[in-house]
């Protein structure tokens, strides 16, 4: 896909457990660089441990890589700490109020894990999506990774029963005959 000079880009950060509200006073969407910074230095005082501090930072510096060539805006789309249907709305409702403030033709997405990934269809819904930056801090890259691909592997597995009985049910019958016999 060619952009021209026409197109305006969205650089969207994703914190779809709303940890920056819980931990923070900011509410989302958090719209424009100035905010960003102000939010995740914030954030990075409370807790200097979380991802999304990371993310907040990075989504500031691909705006400033991006403006060099396009029209761009950088915004944080906070979910609810109950991740699933309430927050995906919270962040449906949050990128709509964004793009009627500035219409962008595309988005780059940034993450910190395959989590917020989660949101990828609502956000194609409304807007393409260029790429996908996922900010993973170096100290924690195989140990996330796993723990994610762990994780998903563990959900797909309880939602299909067929898959879940041969998974956890074969190893299961075989430790109760070892331990009988």
């Amino acid at each position: 896909m060619k952009l021209g000079e026409k197109d305006r880009i969205l650089v969207l950060c994703i914190d779809r457990d709303n940890d920056i509200g819980e931990k923070t006073s900011w509410k989302g969407p958090i719209i424009g660089r100035e905010n960003l910074l102000k939010a995740g230095t914030q954030l990075g005082l409370s807790d200097p441990e979380d991802s999304d501090f990371n993310a907040i930072f990075q989504t500031v510096k691909l705006l400033d890589e991006i403006k060099k060539h396009y029209t761009a805006e950088a915004a944080l789309l906070t979910g609810n700490r109950n991740v699933g249907i309430a927050s995906d709305r919270e962040i449906a409702s949050q990128l709509d109020t964004v793009l009627d403030n500035f219409k962008a033709t595309h988005a780059v997405l940034v993450t910190d894990g395959s989590e917020d990934e989660h949101i990828i269809p609502i956000i194609q819904s409304r807007i393409p999506i260029l790429s996908v930056n996922r900010v993973i801090v170096k100290q924690a890259e195989v140990l996330e990774s796993g723990y994610y691909k762990i994780k998903d592997f563990i959900k797909e597995s309880l939602e299909n029963p067929k898959f879940s009985r041969l998974v956890f049910g074969l190893p299961s019958i075989a430790l109760i005959l070892y331990a009988l016999f």
